[in-house]
């Protein structure tokens, strides 16, 4: 009874560690098409997508760890920091199709909600002239019905491998509720007692609401930015993936 639980043990973490390639190959050498198979290829990613695979070099991606993001919005300067993005173990994914001669492959995701976690520095005004003055915290943010379209262009590196040499991502982020911690600070400081440690617990609301409801700028803004950080962190996680893929099994020679 110790041998097969020792046995299936070790079955199940053979098959975790897999290398993404052989499996695409073994897919393809059972004579199923290649869009089916990278669809496979995908859902073989969801049982490691919280811990990453060390052995493959492959980090973590729920949470997907984001040093910095900056954008602006009205007249307001926003920087998040040290931000973890989760949500993406509970994909669904929606499409995978490669064009060997275009030598493209496009794919479509949609996670059912996505949250990030970090801090953040607004410094700035917004409609009709409100001073955030430069407010520090924590944020949260929330998103629902999350949808990701990804469009690659395909190359080879050494070796005659398969390289993915564009990765662009697209983002569509329509409801989303955020939380900002520690705006309107006093000297400096947060009222840790009052609503999110805001010291205007009155303005905080009036500038969260008009992010939450109105807020289609912060919205746009946003949304590429955050796109062109997790696309190059996912671009990497892919490359590393199917490093020792043949091209020859994605693209035409």
């Amino acid at each position: 009874m110790l041998k097969m639980s020792v046995f299936g043990f070790l079955f199940l973490v053979s098959n975790v560690l897999a290398d993404p390639a052989s499996d695409l190959v073994e897919c393809l050498d059972r004579g199923e098409e290649l869009n089916a198979c990278t669809e496979k290829t995908f859902e073989n990613f969801r049982p490691t997508m919280d811990t990453g695979v060390p052995e493959l070099d492959l980090p973590p991606l729920d949470p997907m760890s984001i040093d910095q993001i900056e954008f602006t919005f009205w007249n307001v300067t926003a920087e998040f920091s040290n931000t973890k993005l989760r949500g993406f173990k509970n994909f669904n994914l929606k499409y995978s199709k490669v064009d060997k001669q275009k030598r493209t492959w496009s794919v479509g995701i949609s996670l059912p909600k996505m949250s990030t976690a970090g801090s953040y520095q607004l410094f700035g005004t917004i409609p009709p002239n409100l001073d955030l003055g430069h407010s520090t915290g924590d944020e949260r943010l929330e998103g629902k019905a999350v949808d990701f379209t990804i469009e690659m262009k395909l190359g080879t590196r050494s070796g005659s491998k398969i390289l993915v040499t564009d990765f662009n991502l697209k983002l569509d982020l329509d409801d989303i509720n955020l939380e900002l911690e520690c705006l309107f600070p006093k000297n400096g400081k947060c009222c840790p007692r009052k609503f999110l440690k805001s010291c205007n617990a009155f303005l905080t609301k009036v500038v969260l609401r008009f992010i939450n409801k109105d807020g289609k700028q912060f919205i746009e803004e946003f949304q590429p930015e955050i796109s062109r950080k997790a696309g190059l962190i996912l671009k990497d996680y892919l490359n590393k993936a199917i490093a020792n893929l043949d091209a020859n099994y994605m693209i035409d020679l």
